[in-house]
């Protein structure tokens, strides 16, 4: 399986689907933001991805970060199923999706089977 990994976050395929999850409690400021997104971008080949982004272990992010998220966050990526694990993250994501407007379609999901299944629709769709 490939993958690839730093020191707060990992990323791996699995069914051409494109996962990552945060190693630890992650605080993601700026440079961690910066470093996730470049790490992203490098595990992708800067080749555009399904990707199930899941929230665990993200106890905040600085307002810096939603910044360059906001600017550089949606590069080479077709969709993100973002999954959520409290009413708190789940508020703050969807306001960010709100004020922010992604190019790329982006949904918050409590349950990973049918974020997956989300992503693999709108795959389907897309190959054919």
């Amino acid at each position: 399986m490939q993958e690839s990994s730093n020191h707060f976050t990992k990323f791996w395929m699995e069914d051409g689907i494109m996962h990552s999850n945060f190693l630890h409690d992650t605080h993601l400021d700026l440079d961690y933001c910066i470093a996730l997104i470049n790490l992203r971008h490098t595990f992708s080949n800067e080749e555009s991805q399904y990707w199930l982004y899941d929230l665990n272990n993200l106890q905040s992010m600085s307002k810096d970060a939603k910044d360059y998220a906001a600017k550089y966050g949606d590069n080479y990526l077709h969709a993100a199923a973002i999954i959520v694990h409290s009413h708190l993250q789940k508020f703050i994501i969807n306001t960010f999706i709100t004020v922010k407007k992604p190019k790329v379609k982006m949904r918050i999901f409590t349950d990973k089977v049918k974020a997956k299944n989300w992503l693999l629709e709108l795959k389907a769709k897309n190959e054919l």
